[in-house]
């Protein structure tokens, strides 16, 4: 149960770095629907979700086989998942076992994220020491683009979403990473 309270943890995580389209938050209650509406069927929330095992046993299964938006973040909008409801919701189906399993998962995975994030702020801090902010554009894109990735690692967490896990979030990660180097690289080249 432990590690089931750490894995939803991420999942709030990922739902504070979540820009906010309105100052304040709609009142709900709500259904999965007006979620989808709100956010948009292309966000990386929505799409996270859609893509996950649960998404898609939504979308071809009986109503209730599995979760939806309101089945982990409740009715009310912008609220991260109830890590003491889920143990329930998830226990439906799933042994505590598996739950932690997936928890130790998803915290390795987020960890090694922000790694990668912490070596690409090292070189653009160092970057930012050096050179003027007008030569370090590129830098800044391409960390501006490992956030959205590292997000969208921790969505994948806690969506289970494998294509965010992984095709949007550590490959992508990856090349942001080695783009600030090749930047960073270029900057030091020049400036000889």
């Amino acid at each position: 149960m432990r590690g089931l309270l750490l894995f939803l943890l991420l999942g709030a995580l990922a739902a504070q770095a979540a820009p906010s389209k309105q100052s304040k938050p709609p009142a709900g209650p709500f259904k999965d629907a007006q979620c989808v509406a709100c956010h948009g069927p292309d966000s990386p929330e929505v799409q996270g979700w859609r893509l996950s095992k649960h998404g898609v046993l939504v979308r071809i299964s009986t109503p209730g086989r599995a979760p939806g938006c309101v089945d982990c973040h409740g009715a009310q909008a912008h609220r991260p998942a109830n890590p003491e409801a889920m143990g329930e919701v998830c226990g439906k189906c799933h042994s505590p076992r598996y739950l932690d399993t997936l928890a130790a998962n998803g915290r390795r995975m987020v960890a090694v994220g922000e790694m990668k994030q912490r070596e690409a702020l090292a070189l653009l801090a160092q970057a930012r020491r050096r050179f003027p902010a007008e030569r370090l554009q590129a830098m800044e894109d391409h960390y501006h683009h490992l956030q959205t990735h590292l997000r969208n690692i921790r969505l994948g967490v806690g969506h289970q979403s494998p294509d965010h896990q992984w095709w949007h979030g550590h490959p992508a990660l990856d090349g942001d990473l080695l783009r600030i180097k090749g930047a960073w690289d270029d900057l030091l080249r020049a400036s000889k």
